[in-house]
Formats: C-alpha cells, sequence, structure tokens
C-alpha cells in the first residue's frame, strides 16, 4: 500500500467521485466530496495536470445563454486493460477512464486440468498484443486486470479454486507477470473474480445512468454462477476475501452432480452450461465441439424459432436461477439482484420465471423485495470490470498517481 497524504487522499477522493457520478459541474464535484470551491478548483488543476480530469463544454442553454462547461476523467490520455481467462475463450479489451472499449480481442482457450502455465501464456500473449496496440495510438497504459471464474485472493493474485479450469492455489499475478516477459503495462496487474469485477462495472454504468448503485449482486452467467457483491458502494469480500461462491449452495439434495464434487449444488440447475447441455440435448451436431459463447447463441436461436424443448429448458432453468437469487438475497439484502452474462442474451425466455419463482421464495415485509434485473452490461463485462479496477486502485492508493504532465 503506497503512504499517502491528507491531501493525496483528498485528491483521489475527487477523482473516484468523477469516475462514478461524472461529467459534474465544479459546484457538483465540491459538494459532493464535501469541499470548498477554493480547494476544489486547487485539487481540479492537480488532476488535470496529471492527464487523469478534463473539462467537457456543453452548449448554451437558450439564445443568450452561455456554453457551461463540465468535469469528467480525461479519455484521451489513459487507457487500462482487462483480461478475462475462461473455460472455453480468453477476452482481453483496452479501455478509456469513461469506459469506452477502444479494441479487444478474443482468443480460443484449451485448459490442461492442473497445468495452468499452457493458458497463462496465451493470456499473456493476448494482453500484450492489446497493449502494444494500445501504446502504438499514443495511449499511456495504466496496468491491467486478471480475472478467472472461481474463489480468488485479490490481495495475493492467488486463484485459491476454479472447478471449471481444474486450478487450486495458482499464483496468477505472479503467472501473468512472468509469462509477460517483462513486458511493461505502466502499472501493476491486478486479480479478482470475473463476478466482483463485473460487479464493478455495472455499479459504474449505474452511477452514470443515474440509479442506484450503492449495494447491488450480480449473478455471473458464464462458466458457473458467482456473485460479486457490492454493499456500501464498496466490494464485499468476506472474512477471507472469498465471498460469492454462491453457485454451490445446495439447493437441490439428491440432484445432478457437480463439477465441485458434490450434488444438487445451485449451478446444476441454473448454470449455464447445463442451460445449453439440456437446451441442446435433442440438437446433435457435427463437428467441433461448441464453445459456450457458440452454444449460447445456438440456443438463442432455437428459442427465438419457438423449440419447444429449448424453451422448456430455458423456463425451468429460470425456476431455479429465481430460487437461487431468492436464498442469496435473503442473506445479503441487496438493493437489486442483477444477472450478468449470458443470462442476460437468454432473458427473453429465463427472466419471467426467474422472477415468478424469486417473488414466491423470497420472504420481505410488505412485499419490498429486491428487484430481479438483468445486467446493463454484456458479456464483456467481467472485462470492463477489470479495466476499471485499475482506475479504482489510483483512488484507493494501491496504484501511484500519475505523474503531472511537463
Amino acid at each position: 500500500m503506497i503512504v499517502t497524504t491528507e491531501t493525496d487522499a483528498t485528491l483521489r477522493g475527487l477523482l473516484r467521485h468523477l469516475i462514478d457520478f461524472g461529467p459534474l459541474s465544479r459546484p457538483e464535484l465540491g459538494e459532493g466530496v464535501g469541499l470548498a470551491r477554493a480547494t476544489t478548483s486547487s485539487l481540479v488543476n492537480d488532476l488535470m495536470r496529471r492527464g487523469l480530469v478534463g473539462e467537457i463544454p456543453t452548449p448554451p442553454q437558450g439564445r443568450r445563454g452561455r456554453p457551461t462547461t463540465l468535469l469528467d476523467v480525461d479519455d484521451d490520455r489513459y487507457a487500462s486493460l482487462g483480461l478475462e481467462i475462461g473455460l472455453d475463450r480468453i477476452l482481453v479489451a483496452a479501455y478509456t477512464p469513461r469506459g469506452g472499449q477502444l479494441l479487444r480481442v478474443e482468443r480460443p482457450a484449451e485448459p490442461e486440468p492442473g497445468n495452468p502455465r499452457a493458458l497463462l501464456r496465451v493470456a499473456a500473449g493476448a494482453l500484450r498484443e492489446v497493449a502494444d496496440s494500445v501504446a502504438a495510438t499514443g495511449r499511456i497504459p495504466l496496468g491491467a486486470g486478471v480475472c478467472v471464474p472461481g474463489l480468488v485472493d485479490a490481495s495475493s493474485g492467488t486463484v485459491k479454486y476454479v472447478p471449471s479450469l481444474g486450478w487450486h492455489d495458482v499464483a496468477l499475478r505472479a503467472g501473468v507477470a512472468d509469462a509477460l516477459g517483462g513486458a511493461a503495462l505502466g502499472g501493476s496487474v491486478l486479480v479478482d473474480s470475473d463476478a466482483n469485477y463485473a460487479a464493478l462495472a455495472e455499479r459504474r454504468a449505474r452511477l452514470r445512468d443515474g440509479a442506484a448503485g450503492t449495494s447491488l449482486v450480480y449473478l455471473t452467467g458464464t462458466y458457473g454462477i458467482s456473485a460479486g457483491i457490492i454493499t456500501g458502494d464498496r466490494l464485499w469480500r468476506g472474512a477471507r476475501g472469498l465471498a460469492g461462491d454462491v453457485g454451490h449452495i445446495m439447493l437441490d439434495p439428491g440432484g445432478k452432480r457437480c463439477v465441485c464434487g458434490r450434488s444438487g449444488c445451485f449451478e446444476t440447475r441454473a448454470g449455464l452450461a447445463g442451460i445449453v447441455r439440456t437446451a441442446l440435448a435433442g440438437h446433435r451436431r457435427r463437428g467441433p465441439a461448441r464453445s459456450l459463447a457458440d452454444a449460447v447463441e445456438e440456443t438463442v436461436r432455437l428459442a427465438q424459432r419457438g423449440d419447444s424443448t429449448v424453451l422448456d429448458a430455458l423456463a425451468e432453468a429460470g425456476r431455479w436461477l429465481g430460487r437461487g437469487a431468492a436464498v442469496v438475497s435473503a442473506l445479503l439484502d441487496p438493493g437489486a439482484v442483477v444477472l450478468g452474462g449470458h443470462y442476460a442474451r437468454l432473458a427473453p425466455w429465463m427472466l419471467d420465471p426467474a422472477r415468478e419463482a424469486y417473488a414466491a421464495a423470497v420472504l420481505t415485509p410488505g412485499g419490498e423485495a429486491p428487484g430481479l434485473e438483468v445486467s446493463m452490461l454484456g458479456p464483456w463485462g467481467p472485462v470492463e470490470g477489470a479495466a476499471l479496477s485499475v482506475l479504482l486502485a489510483l483512488t484507493e492508493g494501491s496504484l501511484p498517481l500519475p505523474d503531472p504532465v511537463s
């Protein structure tokens, strides 16, 4: 952790407020962080010299009005990178500080259980490609966030357990750094779960859209079911940093066998791999096995055609998803439970059954249950959140702020 002065902490707090709520006028920014106008102006000037904050002119209001100037994180100088390592694909993208995607790369993945090195080399190669492309445009990469679908100790950068990849106690941060071979990213490599990073991106998207984002649970819809938990505007990680493993809550005792070795887990009933396997069971396909993303698209295509087997499978999975979400809601009492990843793609057929089961299972006084909602992000949400984590690390003091631009 970087030692900061009181002024540094205030500077970082102001930057965090703009990341969350920008664009804002100077008075709005000062009021939002509780600072006097003169102090706000001085700190804004400091952040501008560092290339982190910029001005956005807006059109005049009325014939005699003058254009106003709003402040936001500067979108032109820096970039941050996000990397998601999954069971069948690797996703890498670069983002501007406001969340605009600059470029992205997708690679097929063929993990070897218990041997992550080959997969890390592929992932690091894709990350290096994106970093080099960003640098070639004149932008400065601030760093990269890396995520996997499992339990991660973010403080040490260690993957504790990823059932779908067969990983136990993998030093992911060190492995990515080694595979990069010392390639400069301009900052650190940060590591977390896909659910946690997606929750960060979801929170920012909601805040910038004017919605509440102080308390939510983001349920992944990719390789398993994990929860990213936002409470009090921050990620909640639990006592050991391993909160969110909701996919292995036992919902159906005596049910299907899970990859974790037990039976009846939430994931076996509402995980994407099981959903598409059931939905496509009667639609045999020759040739290479489908990736999860391809299988989801095939399921969507058949659902749009009204295939009864597919529609029944999605409705049944939706009901289990609603029941599991109700358990999570009862435990955590969030403002909203958000269905992310491929769940959003399948929402037209899963959401209504999920909401019905959720409403029947959740118990709240006065019928004030939190909403079961679809994510504002697409399947690249975890990657976007991974890149966002680099910006947030600047505001939290775990990464140094860039030096003033000469």
